[in-house]
């Protein structure tokens, strides 16, 4: 019964969850901006200040929101900033966009009857509403980290991809041990019982075979 009850729920079907963003501030974008994001969702920021008087220009990188290292040359990362797109979402007025590997991230201007303004990424139809803001600069990664220059409010921000769990990434045991709910009786056992049985019908065959003793 358990191997039955474990075969069925693998064969149902599962919704599919949604993915969900952390989204990071990385500081004032006054004298600074967005250099590139790399295929782990480190994002490196140029500025003016942070390497020393005479360093025009210093490069941050941020991991997990968190800044690593300051440098005045910059970090030999692998970047991943995606490419523009050749296309908008349908109904919506994009302002700045950006594609990778399936992903879209872009800011989206204020039109009647439609979603608010803001910061929008996703992949193909389903799109996750970010946060309010303005896109002066994008970038997204192939596995579909956001990073983004809000001129409006003058930070610049970062949208962590977190992908749902997925049944197939489950750990089970190699080896499983199901012990029957009906457990067939040892060979003992049957032995047993069936001597039992050949005694009681020869004890009753007895009793029948008696004569009845009549009273005087």
């Amino acid at each position: 019964m358990v191997v039955v009850a474990v075969a069925m729920l693998l064969g149902l079907s599962r919704p599919a969850a949604a993915d969900s963003y952390t989204v990071l501030n990385l500081g004032t974008d006054n004298g600074r901006g967005i250099y590139g994001i790399d295929t782990a969702g480190d994002v490196v920021v140029w500025g003016g200040t942070g390497c020393g008087y005479s360093t025009p220009t210093c490069y941050t990188t941020y991991a997990n929101g968190v800044a690593t290292s300051d440098t005045s040359i910059a970090p030999s990362l692998i970047f991943d900033d995606g490419s523009p797109c050749s296309s908008s979402p349908a109904g919506f007025n994009v302002s700045k966009s950006v594609c990778n590997n399936g992903w879209i991230g872009f800011g989206a201007l204020f039109y009647p009857g439609a979603g608010p303004i803001g910061l929008y990424t996703g992949s193909g139809s389903y799109l996750d509403y970010l946060r309010g803001g303005t896109a002066d600069q994008v970038f997204l990664n192939s596995i579909g980290d956001f990073a983004w220059d809000d001129g409006q409010n003058d930070y610049i921000y970062v949208a962590i991809r977190t992908p749902p769990p997925t049944f197939g990434a489950l750990s089970f045991p190699e080896t499983q041990e199901f012990v029957p709910a009906d457990p067939s009786p040892e060979p003992s056992s049957l032995v047993l019982a069936g001597t039992g049985l050949v005694l009681f019908v020869a004890a009753v065959r007895r009793k029948a075979s008696r004569r009845p003793i009549p009273y005087s």
